[in-house]
């Protein structure tokens, strides 16, 4: 009988002991490694870095109480999915924690340099300087890639690793594509999406030719109401206005000179008047009777956006690769604590 390991609780599970160190396995995770890991990034190092800003009176937005709840709460969640995508089950440890405070801090110091105090979107007015520092920036990353590519052959796995590099950042492409359609249906769309209009006009046309159906029709009795009268009365009981329902009664169909297909071309008609008028105002809760709050946006590209796909692929159990999560994680967590989790995506002012 083969010996068998009792596991704890808070032992871990999907840990591996292959050559990789679970470079080359999608998920690992490890119980106490996860909550020390998730600790850094959302408690100790924000609130290090809120009081060491403080004390240098360093760049960032005031947070209210709630603010900083919002920022744990989303912190959380970014690091539970960085934690298990990215090995850190396995190679989280001291060399990452020390380069996690040099990024931290370091990044902190430099964005305190005139010169730097630059956004992406601003591109076109840096600075000679802005842009020498930038694109010695973009040049140690793509040398930090350069090893891990060649670690990921090594290892054996490089036709998944390059693959997931490009569905990691097909965020920022997509965001590009998302920016564009906005923009074009805030132009041409001012009522909002269509298909929301859509859906709900096929409801109620449904709805009232329904109701009209399942009426008997009684045009002989002298009591009866006209047909086009009854799919008034019907779409009235599903809220339209009955005003814009009411007809003449001296064009009322009583007369059997006139010919019963324009009585029925004319009771379409106001019927479908009648559900045009109520797709004005759906029933948005965030918006009252008038125009819809859309608007143009642009695209934001914040610097722990970038840092926190980079932490996916530093995942090998070697010095350099370890030091690499340090300074990414360090640099993601300088941006949400300084400023928050802002969104891609930001509203437009015109």
């Amino acid at each position: 009988m083969a010996d068998t390991i009792n596991v704890g609780f808070l032992d871990g599970c999907f840990l591996h002991t292959d050559a990789d160190h679970g470079a080359s396995t999608l998920v690992s995770f490890h119980f106490v490694r996860f909550i020390l890991f998730s600790l850094l990034l959302t408690v100790v190092g924000p609130f290090v870095y809120r009081l060491t800003a403080a004390f240098f009176d360093l760049e960032r937005d005031f947070k209210t109480v709630a603010d900083h709840f919002d920022d744990i709460t989303s912190g959380l969640i970014y690091s539970y999915i960085v934690f298990t995508l990215g090995n850190y089950a396995h190679t989280f440890g001291w060399t990452t924690l020390l380069f996690y405070f040099i990024g931290l801090f370091a990044y902190s110091a430099l964005v305190e340099v005139p010169f730097l105090r630059v956004s992406i979107p601003g591109w076109r007015s840096w600075s000679v300087g802005a842009w020498t520092v930038n694109l010695i920036g973009v040049a140690l990353v793509l040398v930090a890639a350069g090893f891990h590519i060649r670690w990921a052959w090594t290892a054996g796995f490089l036709q998944w690793y390059l693959p997931l590099f490009v569905l990691a950042t097909s965020s920022l492409w997509l965001a590009v594509c998302v920016q564009r359609l906005n923009n074009y249906c805030t132009d041409n769309r001012p009522h909002g999406l269509g298909i929301e209009r859509s859906m709900r006009k096929m409801a109620l046309v449904a709805w009232s030719w329904r109701k009209q159906s399942n009426k008997p029709r009684d045009n002989a009795s002298p009591n009866a109401r006209p047909q086009y009268a009854e799919s008034v009365y019907e779409i009235g009981s599903l809220g339209l206005s009955q005003n814009s329902l009411h007809m003449d009664q001296a064009q009322s169909p009583d007369s059997p000179n006139q010919p019963l297909r324009e009585h029925t071309r004319t009771s379409r008609e106001e019927r479908m008047a009648a559900i045009d008028e109520q797709l004005v105002n759906l029933h948005y809760l965030n918006v009252r009777r008038g125009q819809l709050p859309v608007c143009k946006c642009q695209l934001h590209l914040h610097h722990w956006q970038i840092f926190y796909i980079l932490a996916f692929f530093t995942r090998f159990d070697r010095f350099a690769s370890a030091a690499c999560a340090g300074l990414v994680l360090g640099i993601f967590t300088q941006g949400s604590a300084a400023y928050g989790y802002d969104a891609m995506l930001e509203r437009k002012n015109t």
